[in-house]
C-alpha cells in the first residue's frame, strides 16, 4: 500500500493543518505504508531552506526531515512560486514536480 499526501495550507493555517498532514504521514510510515507528500500552493514555501523560521516552522521542518529519514518521498508542485524565491534553496531531499 502507498499513501499520496496533499498538503496546501498556508503554514500558518488555523488549525495547523500542515502539521496534521505532516503527522498522518509519520503514522502511516509507523505501520510500514509507503508515502509520497505533495507540498503545494501555500504550503509550497515549505519546501524552501531558511536560516530563520518561526516555531511552527521550525517544527514542519523538523517533522519533515523525521518523515523524510522514515522513507517518505517529499516534492514541491508549482513552479510559479519559484521566481519569489530566487536565491534560495530547497530543503535537503525534496523534488520539484508536476502535476
Amino acid at each position: 500500500m502507498h499513501w499520496t499526501i496533499l498538503i496546501k495550507s498556508h503554514p500558518d493555517a488555523s488549525g495547523n493543518p500542515v502539521l496534521q498532514g505532516l503527522r498522518m504521514a509519520a503514522a502511516a510510515l509507523a505501520d510500514g505504508i509507503g508515502v509520497s507528500i505533495f507540498l503545494a500552493e501555500e504550503a509550497a514555501s515549505l519546501a524552501l531552506h531558511s536560516e530563520n523560521l518561526g516555531e511552527r516552522q521550525r517544527v514542519h521542518h523538523d517533522l519533515i526531515a523525521e518523515v523524510q529519514e522514515l522513507g517518505a518521498e517529499i516534492h514541491v508542485i508549482g513552479l510559479e512560486w519559484l521566481h519569489a524565491a530566487e536565491n534560495r534553496t530547497l530543503m535537503p531531499g525534496i523534488k520539484v514536480a508536476s502535476m
